[in-house]
């Protein structure tokens, strides 16, 4: 059966010249696969097993959520949102509350010819330019080839290398997946980067090697893209004599959601908080969501355990928060500017965490929370006086689209 590409999901990238693609078919106009226009999640969790020199040091599991809008303007697809970083995750198989590593604000643009504009230092997504098909319909078993980007940070130190490569794809039909019908693609590539490809890389990084197995899977009806499975084999070389190899896979998820009706939702917690006369919880819309900012929240001096005082309040918040359905949230805990901003950061981490535990023992599920420190990043007014420190001891919760 003939894959049916949808213009609506795609936009054309180009025509790559043949002579890119040395011993392969003729170069085919191509264009990106997408998720559909409007708001969509982006979920990538990767399993390693992560060798040192040669010698093997353990397993490595990492997870970057993304809350994203999409639209077309003139040409080019526009894409802003938020990347969140996860730190290492609990495989237990118990769904736990996750803490935030980095917090990535993204805005770019994908042109015609599937470059990404873009600020140099946005690091996510980490893939670009594929999964890719032809502009033409194709047929089960036809092939193509194409050029991608991809970032890659194997110290995990905020340094980011660009690596291209040539991607052979192939239309595999269709598929059932969970009951649903699917089509496949499958697509493989080499590793083949020189320190100095990238300009602006690494400078320790030497060489990258290795191989790469992709499934993609395109939902129906729309046709839109929705799964990508890539099986990992790499290995990094640094000039200092040093290796780091990775083995595993890398799983990304698409899923087109429904827009959060930030009105009606802060609407709802409002009058939930209302009833109870709860106070010192100020509800706005943000970028992120809907804000509840717990102000002057009761904490003991310099620790992460409430006051006798504060439970009710955070009670009647649970109350209100279990309103919501089908929603994350997002902890973020901030504290006065005192003290080493070391000291600062693990402490608004520690409060954010008492807030999300004290909110599961409520009847919440812990797998619907993310939560993060900012330290005195963010104040709401300086931390001259004792009243205004008490400002700045706070903590923020997100009501997210995803």
């Amino acid at each position: 059966m003939k894959l049916r590409t949808n213009r609506a999901l795609a936009i054309v990238i180009a025509l790559l010249p043949a002579t890119i693609c040395q011993g392969a078919e003729a170069a085919k106009a191509v264009k990106a696969l997408l998720p559909l226009d409007g708001k969509f999640t982006y979920l990538e969790r990767s399993d390693f097993r992560r060798y040192e020199s040669g010698k093997f040091v353990g397993l490595e599991h990492r997870e970057v959520r993304g809350a994203l809008q999409q639209g077309t303007v003139a040409l080019a697809t526009n894409v802003e949102g938020t990347f969140y970083l996860l730190q290492a995750l609990d495989h237990s198989g118990t769904e736990t509350a996750q803490e935030v590593a980095q917090t990535v604000p993204v805005a770019y643009s994908i042109q015609p010819d599937g470059t990404y504009d873009s600020a140099d230092n946005v690091a996510y997504p980490t893939l670009r330019g594929f999964p890719v098909i032809p502009v033409d319909d194709i047929a089960v078993g036809d092939t193509w080839t194409a050029v991608g980007t991809r970032l890659v940070e194997p110290l995990h130190d905020g340094k980011f290398s660009r690596t291209r490569f040539i991607a052979a794809y192939r239309y595999a039909g269709e598929a059932t997946v969970g009951g649903k019908t699917v089509r496949v693609i499958s697509a493989t590539w080499a590793d083949r980067y020189k320190r100095g490809d990238d300009p602006a890389g690494d400078d320790r990084l030497l060489s990258v090697s290795g191989n790469h197995a992709v499934s993609i899977q395109l939902a129906e009806p729309s046709g839109g893209l929705s799964f990508m499975q890539d099986q990992v084999d790499e290995t990094y070389s640094f000039v200092d004599g040093t290796s780091v190899q990775l083995k595993g896979f890398i799983l990304t998820w698409w899923t087109v959601s429904t827009p959060l009706n930030r009105t009606e939702t802060a609407d709802i917690i409002a009058k939930k908080l209302q009833e109870s006369g709860t106070k010192d919880i100020v509800i706005e819309q943000k970028k992120e969501g809907v804000s509840l900012s717990v102000n002057n929240i009761h904490f003991v001096a310099e620790q992460a355990a409430f006051l006798p005082d504060e439970p009710p309040r955070l009670q009647a918040l649970a109350a209100a928060l279990k309103l919501i359905a089908g929603r994350n949230f997002l902890v973020v805990g901030h504290t006065a500017d005192v003290g080493t901003k070391e000291s600062q950061y693990t402490l608004s981490v520690q409060r954010a965490k008492a807030v999300v535990d004290f909110m599961t023992s409520q009847g919440i599920n812990a797998g619907r929370f993310l939560y993060e420190g900012r330290g005195g990043t963010e104040p709401v007014a300086p931390s001259d006086t004792e009243e205004n420190m008490a400002k700045n001891r706070r903590v923020e919760i997100f009501i997210l689209d995803q």
